[in-house]
């Protein structure tokens, strides 16, 4: 169709003469500026390809990577555990090994393509997990045993190592995470605001908390003891993990958060028994069973049920009085409260535990605490009643009257300090639920007996020299004493 002296130039057909050749050279006066700009726009755009690219594998990665982040550590070994050393280093392996093996998936993610911010976390967490490479066991880092002397030391140290290192992994994980959705929703998601701290394993201070515990001896059978524990504290707190021990029905339990329950050394498990607890959260052992007097009243004992009266400030369920069941207690030292671990059931709810305190009769509407309500003794005209003084000493009493709702006028006898006056009788009005019969006091005394056992720790043997002799107190039948007004 064009012959053959027929001219053709770039200017006058730009895509070209049809046969894939272009005369790039300019007229005089013409720029080649467009060119440059096209080849700079080509340019751009490859590398932006190149990053989605690079991009779409690192999110593929770090997908991958929180996946196994979620399986594998929880794959390990659970139960059946020991204390000799070479279990001791059978932890530390297991947490080398799940770093080394991060590191590795770590590394063969192109970093250096994508955008500065994500690759410098990433790099920053490479660092963090090169830095929490252990070669030995991290004694002087772990929480070191003070005074529970019949919990093992080294179970607790375990408890402590495998908290921390719960802990990191799951910052680890949320890191990842939050790299995956940055890369995945580039333009939908917003600054981070609350991103996890990137510090080395044994310089976190883990949000987890654990329980060490000892089993009764009739939960020895394995298939009880973990449904036994599971439904025994979780109510008290969200269980992560939970490790058992060969030697002995003895382990720990790791919560996702703080443990809701009160400092102290026994919870009830139901049909079961007490289990002994060991709770690193508070600064101090728990008080050991004793008379330290607490409030004079008649305290409900572990696993009995108890009346707790109406308050619906909060909870419809709370509208009328309810039953529960004491599962702990925490002592505490004169004039502070004692307080107490109430198992609360509702039909078609699960169970809850929550700290109650005992009542102390009409109750503030505008407190929505939960309280306990001793049980009332019927009392009438003439009977002979007990309660508790302020040192939780049972002192007689004798029936007058009924007074006020809710209060009994009493009469006792006092012997006062000088030994050659005669005793005296006071008059007292006395709460009803402070008050209790004889048939009581056997109950009150067996069960400070049983709280009494659970103290194993040995008391050392003080000499104070001669002793000296001292005139008895009179008593008032009953071996109930006479005390000073």
């Amino acid at each position: 169709m064009f012959g053959a002296n027929s001219s053709w130039s770039a200017q006058d057909q730009p895509f070209g003469d049809g046969r894939g050749h272009t005369n790039p050279t300019p007229r005089p006066g013409q720029s080649s500026k467009p060119c440059l700009e096209n080849l700079v726009t080509q340019e751009s755009h490859g590398h932006i390809l190149h990053q989605e690219r690079a991009a779409a594998k690192v999110a593929e990665g770090c997908g991958r990577l929180a996946e196994f982040l979620a399986q594998s550590p929880w794959e390990e070994k659970r139960t059946g555990l020991g204390v000799a050393q070479l279990d001791i280093e059978e932890h530390l392996n297991s947490h080398n090994h799940i770093f080394y093996r991060v590191l590795q998936m770590l590394e063969d993610l192109p970093i250096e393509a994508i955008h500065t911010t994500v690759a410098t976390k990433l790099q920053r967490l490479h660092s963090v997990i090169q830095l929490s490479y252990i070669r030995e066991w991290p004694k002087t880092y772990l929480q070191p045993e003070t005074s529970t002397p019949e919990f093992n030391l080294v179970i607790s140290e375990i408890a402590e190592f495998e908290t921390k290192r719960m802990g990191f992994l799951h910052m680890v994980k949320e890191t990842i995470l939050s790299v995956y959705d940055t890369l995945t929703n580039p333009d939908s998601l917003g600054p981070d605001n609350c991103p996890p701290k990137l510090l080395p394993l044994l310089g976190t201070q883990s949000t987890l908390t654990w329980i060490q515990f000892e089993l009764p001896e009739g939960l020895s059978l394995s298939p009880l003891q973990f449904p036994t524990l599971q439904a025994t504290f979780e109510l008290v707190g969200d269980i992560a993990e939970i490790f058992l021990f060969e030697h002995g029905p003895v382990g720990f339990i790791i919560f996702y958060d703080t443990v809701q329950i009160p400092n102290c050394e026994v919870i009830f498990a139901q049909f079961h028994g007490l289990i002994m607890i060991k709770n690193p959260s508070y600064p101090s052992p728990p008080i050991r069973a004793s008379r330290a007097p607490h409030y004079p009243t008649r305290r409900p004992a572990i696993g009995t049920l108890v009346t707790c009266p109406a308050n619906d400030r909060n909870d419809k369920s709370r509208r009328y009085p309810y039953e529960a069941m004491v599962i702990a207690i925490e002592r505490n030292h004169w004039p502070t409260e004692w307080r107490y671990l109430i198992r609360m059931e509702q039909p078609g709810i699960p169970p809850v535990a929550r700290a109650a305190l005992l009542d102390r009769g009409i109750l503030n509407p505008s407190d929505s605490r939960h309280y306990i309500r001793p049980e009332d003794a019927t009392l009438y005209d003439n009977d002979v009643a007990f309660f508790l003084n302020a040192f939780e000493r049972p002192l007689r009493v004798t029936i007058i009257q009924l007074g006020e709702p809710g209060f009994y006028e009493t009469v006792r006898m006092i012997q006062p300090p000088q030994q050659d006056r005669s005793p005296r009788m006071k008059i007292q009005t006395i709460e009803s639920h402070r008050l209790f019969t004889q048939e009581m006091l056997p109950h009150y005394e067996d069960a400070f007996r049983e709280e009494r056992a659970l103290a194993k720790t040995p008391y050392k043997i003080i000499t104070w020299g001669q002793r000296t002799k001292r005139e008895s107190l009179p008593h008032i039948g009953n071996d109930i004493l006479m005390t000073p007004d």
